[in-house]
Order: structure tokens, then sequence, then C-alpha cells
């Protein structure tokens, strides 16, 4: 059967035709994008024309930095995201424990340590959950508090050093107060998941609907281990993905640490940290450098270098600019020793840049994959004199400027999920409680559509099939309440998705 939609206004990110009135699907696909008119000329025996009536249809959203598999599990645990004491962390744990299977660790998610004004400790997760390991995973991702019975499971006692690119928070006699941040985390962290990893398909059917009700119909996963790929071969099998997932490899070991024993497939590799990200800064007449680098700039050569001779592509984790510096040193060799390499890499994050370092990326001319929705979520004001200015946060406007090529993503659950939130951001860049962030870095409303859908499908590696609405193309597409080009900059975060079609079939809400 073919549908024919008519009466619409498609926003079809296809510079040969911007703008069109319908389009037409059969078998998944896009057969024809033009007037109302000629679209209704392609009636065959059996059809459906749906009549939209002026409505805006834009393509699907592509995320290209997402941890779907990460937030579908976190729908079992506890959330702590509004958690504003130790006491309400305890009483959350208490309450997960009931719930937590035997045999299974107790989780709980989101803390963030600027609400509560401290971290926890191992004693007070001792004191909630006493008698098996837990887990307490801060709002980052990048740092967790694990009790004794977690630490004990994961070997790490007094006499455990601190590993390359993380740190194990010790007292004042040296024991482990049960804080870790980046590599020391990755045991505790990968060993809290594996008896909650039987229950994907049943997360990840119900999160694909969330996704497709959101107007996302593709994403990569960021950080795919061994044993989750295993899981996705699963789900496919049982049709459980409402939507299209790619999978970025990590190593077995944990996310942070060297993927040497990744699945098959692109590559994941972490540059540096992430809440303490590599940087580099000039204060007081003196240059300081801080957080977690994981390679040094020819170490991070030769993965690269390794990974293109094995026909992978290579995402780059890179948060702070000494990070980014690093990976776009890395880069720069390893494109001079194998120049195909160029189309086989991108940096994801780049949060805090200098002129220079944006200069450098466009000469590269590769993708930068960043998350506007941090700017939405962000607690703090704005730092109007900050500690060096010659460090741009989000410079989503002069990176364009400079001829960045850049994608928009929502490094979910670390961001909100909200594609549309995220173009809002990088619009007005507002917060949710109306903080503004360097205004002079705001996007244009048609550019952070494009980065959200063609440029998306570019960065990921999807564009021969979604990221616009042309003949050929799978039929990604939704219906919007409101035309995002028309309406008032502050109205954008309202926008609401009416309909989303996958595949040339329309996906109902969750």
């Amino acid at each position: 059967m073919i549908r024919l939609f008519v009466n619409a206004t498609v926003l079809t990110l296809d510079a040969s035709l911007p703008v069109a009135q319908a389009l037409a699907v059969k078998n998944g696909r896009i057969v024809e994008v033009g007037g109302t008119d000629e679209v209704l000329w392609l009636r065959e025996d059996e059809y459906e024309v749906i009549d939209l009536q002026g409505r805006t249809v834009v393509p699907g959203f592509v995320d290209p930095h997402n941890h779907f598999s990460i937030g579908a599990f976190e729908t079992l645990w506890a959330d702590c995201r509004e958690a504003r004491s130790v006491a309400d962390l305890q009483r959350a744990l208490t309450a997960a424990a009931v719930d937590t299977p035997v045999g299974a660790w107790v989780r709980a998610v989101g803390y963030d340590h600027r609400l509560i004004g401290l971290h926890p400790t191992r004693g007070d997760l001792d004191a909630a959950a006493p008698d098996r390991p837990a887990l307490l995973m801060h709002f980052s991702h990048h740092q967790c508090v694990a009790n004794s019975r977690a630490l004990a499971e994961a070997g790490i006692t007094r006499g455990t050093p601190d590993p390359p690119g993380g740190q194990i928070a010790r007292d004042k006699s040296g024991e482990p107060t049960g804080l870790l941040f980046e590599r020391a985390m990755s045991r505790v962290e990968t060993l809290s998941r594996e008896a909650w990893e039987a229950r994907f398909v049943e997360v990840a059917r119900a999160a694909s609907r969330r996704y497709a009700a959101l107007g996302i119909t593709a994403i990569q996963d960021a950080a795919v281990t061994p044993a989750m790929a295993r899981r996705y071969a699963e789900a496919r099998a049982a049709g459980a993905l409402a939507i299209d997932v790619g999978e970025l490899m990590v190593g077995s070991r944990g996310w942070f640490e060297r993927p040497d024993d990744a699945a098959a497939g692109a590559l994941k590799i972490f540059v540096d940290g992430g809440y303490r990200c590599a940087m580099r800064v000039r204060r007081d007449g003196a240059t300081r450098t801080s957080g977690f680098l994981f390679y040094t700039r020819e170490e991070l050569t030769a993965l690269l270098l390794a990974a293109w001779r094995a026909d992978r592509s290579v995402v780059c984790h890179a948060i702070g600019n000494l990070g980014v510096e690093t990976a776009v040193d890395a880069i720069k060799d390893a494109v001079g020793a194998f120049p195909d390499g160029r189309e086989r890499v991108r940096i994801d994050h780049a949060i805090f840049l200098t002129p220079d370092l944006i200069a450098r990326i466009a000469d590269l001319g590769i993708w930068v994959v960043v998350q506007p929705s941090f700017l939405w979520d962000s607690r703090d004001r704005p730092n109007a004199t900050p500690a060096d200015p010659a460090i741009l946060q989000r410079p989503f406007a002069s990176a364009g400027l400079a001829g960045v090529k850049q994608a928009f993503s929502s490094d979910y659950p670390c961001g909100s999920n909200s594609p549309i939130v995220g173009i809002a951001a990088a619009v007005t860049r507002t917060s949710r409680e109306g903080h503004v962030a360097a205004p002079d870095e705001a996007m244009a409303v048609a550019d952070a559509l494009e980065a959200y859908t063609l440029g998306a499908a570019r960065a990921a590696g999807l564009d021969a099939i979604a990221g616009s609405l042309e003949s050929g193309k799978r039929a990604d597409l939704l219906v919007l309440s409101s035309n995002p080009l028309e309406c008032a900059p502050a109205e954008l975060a309202s926008i609401r998705v009416l309909e989303t079609w996958t595949n040339g079939a329309r996906s109902n809400p969750p």
C-alpha cells in the first residue's frame, strides 16, 4: 500500500527542495516529495491519503551520541536526581534493596553532590544496604559511590593503587571512602550491571517507544560492551526495538578502559574524563592542568591507526580543552599516516574550546557531536568572569562560523533526551530555570534543526538513508504541533511531536 501525506508544510532538509507540501511512502521508503496535487497522482489500487491540514513535517531526529542501554536499565533502579540529603539517598537505597532480585546489586542513579552538599560515603551506603553490594551513580556517570560489600567484590582495598586515569577517594587514614572517579569505577560498575542485563529485551522495548514519542527515529548507543552487544542481538531478534539503533563499542573491562576486546563495529575511545575532564587553564599568571587524561598523543594515534587499518570508525570522547587538544593532535598525526582515516573519526562533546582549537578542528574537516541540552539542564548560573577567558564553553556559533561540522545529540541519560529541548537550548542558550549562557553563541533555528537531523545523520554515517526527506530514503518523519522556523524562540521548547513515523509505520506513544 502507498501512503500519501498531503496538505503539509514539509521541511525536507534537502537543499534541492527545502519546502514541499506532500510526500508519498511505500514499503518503508519515500517515493516522491513535492506538491499535494502531484503526490495524489500516485494513488494505486491500495492507498491511504493522510491529510495533515497544514501541519509541519520534518525528518525524524537522529541522536548519534545516546546511551540507550544505560538509560533503559535506569528505569529499574532508584532515581536519586532530586535527593537533597544523605538521608534522601539512604531512603532510596533501602527501598531499592527490597525490590532488587536475589543475586543482583542494589543500584541507584543520578545523585548530585552539589544539591546534597557533599558526596556520600561507603558507610552511608552500608547503613542503607548492609547485606549486599550497592552502587550509587553520580549524575555525570563518571563517578560513583560503592558500599563496603561492593568494594570487596571488586577487590578495592586500602592497598589498591589508583589506576591510570582514575582515583580512589580515601579518608585521612588511607581507607577508601567508597567514592570512585573515572577508571577507578570500572570494576564495580561492570559487576553491578551483570545480573540486570538479562532484562534488556524488556527495558529496550519500552525505552524505544519512549524515544519514538520524542521524535527520535535513529540513534547510536555510545558505550556498548561485548556483553551488551549480545543483548542487542537478542533485542533485534525479538523485534523489541521501535527505532534504528547503531552501536559504538567499548571493551569488557568498563566504559573508560582501552577497548582491546570490543565487539566488531565502530569504536568509542574515551580520551579524557567527564565531570573531571582534562583541562589546561591560565590562572593568576600560571598555566595549570586538571582532570583525567586517559591517553597520550602517541598512544591515541596508535589506537586510531590500528582501528582504521581494521576498517573501523572511531568516536573520540573529549570534553576538556586539553582532552580535545590531545584528540586533535592524535587525529592529525594519524591522518598523516592514513589519509582515509579522516572520514572515519569524529570528536564528541568538545565542551571547552579555544579559538585555536576551533580553527584546527575546522581544518581537519571532521565532525563534532555536541550536546545543547546540557545548557537546558544546567543548574549553575553562567559565570560572567570565567577563570580563563580564552576558553569558550559550548561555542556553537563560533564553531559554525569557523566551518566546523557540528551535529547535535543528547548524551542521555546525562542530558535531556528530547531533541526539541536541545534545539531550543541551542537557539536560546537558556536553561530550564531561565539562566542565559553566552548568548552570542546562539544558533539559528534552521541550523539547529539541521544539526539534529541531516547533520546528525551525516556524523553517524546514516545520511544515505536518514536525516532528510528525499526519494529513496527511509520514511522516518515527524508531524509537529508548530513550525520551528516560524515560532518565537521562547516557544521552541513547547513544540510537541504529534506523530512519529519510522520506516513508514506510525509509532504510537508509550
